[in-house]
């Protein structure tokens, strides 16, 4: 390998530099500073009020920093919009599932691929022989991305008749067939059922298997213990500790900002 590869494997997927975001005279996010590492799963954690969702906004264009810098693989993206940062390879998914309901799983996926294609309307209509191929490979790509996701046996299904799981997953694929580098999850777990939670860190361990990098706020900590590489603490707009899960789960801070949550008892 030589220094130039080495250099490049060293730059973090994404880097927040003394991010402060003030709202209203309220500091919701106070000198922030961390890094999450190419090709790992960090969690963002901390308790309600902590600032996670705001940081989130920030990282992915949706509030422009009071101050301080973010960089996607060391480019500074600070103050750009949501489109010029997805474009980028950032992808940010929400806590709502966000779903075409009318449209089938299959739709659902071939409509966000599509997105990604380089066809325009008149290749389209005049059905060239790249219209056609590119059609095959999108075809061929969500098939794929639906088997990943465990969607195979609902491909037809309407998606306003999948379960609240299920439509937690194919929010998941959307995000995914826009082929990030880096995918933010909000709250993936929310509402999910044991049964449910356990196949979506299934399926996170396989995305962070696939070479994205992943960074999630979960508020279930025992999904937080069992996947994460790393963990990021926030408290009050303030970064209180970083560290492996072992790390986070003896750090005498952490415990105290999460007094009466669990998460002293939250096992790997």
């Amino acid at each position: 390998m030589n220094s130039t590869q080495t250099q490049n494997k060293q730059i973090p997927a994404l880097e927040l530099e003394g991010v402060t975001m003030r709202i209203a005279g309220l500091t919701a996010v106070d000198n922030a500073s961390f890094a999450v590492p190419a090709g790992k799963i960090v969690s963002l954690i901390g308790p309600n009020g902590a600032g996670k969702t705001t940081t989130y906004n920030v990282i992915s264009g949706y509030m422009k920093p009071t101050s301080g810098r973010v960089k996607l693989f060391g480019h500074d993206i600070t103050g750009m919009a949501p489109e010029q940062i997805s474009a980028l390879g950032l992808v940010r998914s929400f806590q709502r599932t966000s779903i075409f309901s009318a449209c089938t799983v299959a739709e659902n996926i071939l409509t966000a691929l599509h997105l990604k294609g380089e066809c325009g309307v008149l290749q389209s209509l005049l059905r060239t022989h790249k219209f056609r191929k590119e059609e095959a490979d999108l075809q061929a790509q969500a098939h794929d991305l639906i088997a990943f996701l465990g969607l195979s046996a609902r491909a037809n299904t309407l998606a306003s008749n999948l379960s609240y799981g299920e439509q937690r997953l194919l929010g998941v694929g959307l995000a995914l067939a826009a082929k990030p580098k880096v995918l933010l999850l909000d709250e993936p777990a929310a509402g999910l059922n044991p049964s449910e939670t356990e196949a979506f860190k299934e399926m996170v361990r396989r995305i962070g298997q696939g070479g994205v990098t992943v960074l999630l706020v979960e508020h279930d900590m025992h999904m937080v213990m069992s996947i994460s590489d790393h963990i990021v603490v926030l408290n009050y707009g303030r970064l209180i500790a970083t560290g492996s899960p072992s790390e986070i789960q003896n750090d005498p801070e952490v415990i105290r900002a999460y007094l009466g949550s669990g998460i002293e008892h939250a096992e790997n």
